[in-house]
């Protein structure tokens, strides 16, 4: 008779599994920061009421922005799940969620996984400009708002020690010199919003620098119409770049926030017009029908 023999135990299919990328995606793996396992929030407490979905995203949003930016993996679906204490579902919900916020990326398939993406200020500023827009948000608000930001932007960047920062400005005043004679007048606008986005770059402030960029996205939505860059207003924008740039380099705060003053009141009084392109179209329109 016999002996029967014990059955060994099954090798669990996470080890049966090899990742293409070898060592480094094990060492990832092993090095993954833990997230902390949501609880039921304690009476009282701000959080006591909100949906298990949010404190799981809160949590797992919380774990993406400590992850170091070399070693982005946060773990495997069932090691997050496990490791947050919640139902695939809500983890799934949570994923998708923060996915959309674009600060996760998943892989599928052999040696994928779970990956922070570092925030993105361009992301950010989209989805600030989507919540202004259902808000209703005038045109005469943007310009309220945005007013005062380009004023310390200025001045800001007018302050910095740093002289090379300082003369960024100027140099790129210098490499676009002559762009408000151009006929392309989306080039022209793309001068202009890049010389705003480069003014946010140096001032040091990377919050004024953020929403400098959500005005940037709001003011050209297609419901507030064009604010058109006819000649005379590109010739405005060039000049007010000349002054603005020196003053910078210079480091005069006290003249950038002048210079800025009396350019935003110029902007207060210009009213939306069609594109040039459209506007030449209307006239050949007009040209045509009256042969």
């Amino acid at each position: 008779m016999s002996t029967p023999t014990k059955s060994r135990p099954r090798p669990r299919a996470d080890s049966l599994r090899k990742s293409p990328t070898g060592d480094r995606t094990a060492q990832a793996r092993e090095t993954a920061i833990p997230a902390e396992k949501i609880s039921r929030p304690p009476v009282g407490h701000a959080d006591e009421g909100a949906p298990l979905v949010q404190r799981a995203v809160e949590a797992l949003r919380k774990k993406i922005l400590s992850v170091p930016h070399d070693n982005p993996f946060l773990g495997s679906e069932d090691e997050l799940i496990a490791t947050l204490g919640i139902s695939r579902p809500t983890f799934r919900q949570a994923a998708r969620l923060l996915e959309h916020e674009q600060l996760l990326k998943i892989k599928r398939g052999s040696g994928g996984g779970f990956f922070a993406q570092a925030p993105s200020a361009r992301a950010v500023s989209r989805m600030a400009a989507i919540y202004l827009n259902s808000q209703g948000t005038t045109l005469q608000q943007i310009h309220n708002a945005f007013g005062p930001l380009v004023i310390e932007a200025a001045a800001l960047a007018a302050g910095t020690a740093n002289e090379a920062t300082r003369s960024r400005l100027t140099d790129f005043v210098q490499s676009h010199d002559g762009f408000e004679e151009l006929d392309d007048e989306r080039l022209q606008m793309r001068v202009v919003l890049e010389f705003e986005r480069l003014l946010g770059d140096i001032c040091g402030n990377p919050a004024v620098a953020l929403m400098l960029s959500v005005m940037r996205d709001l003011v050209r939505d297609p419901r507030f119409g064009n604010v058109g860059l006819t000649r005379d207003r590109a010739r405005s924008y060039a000049e007010f770049h000349r002054k603005l740039a020196e003053a910078v380099r210079l480091g005069d705060a006290d003249m950038a926030r002048l210079f800025v003053r009396a350019h935003m009141a110029e902007l207060a009084r210009w009213k939306p017009v069609a594109s040039r392109a459209r506007r030449d179209a209307d006239v050949t329109h007009a040209v045509t029908a009256g042969d």
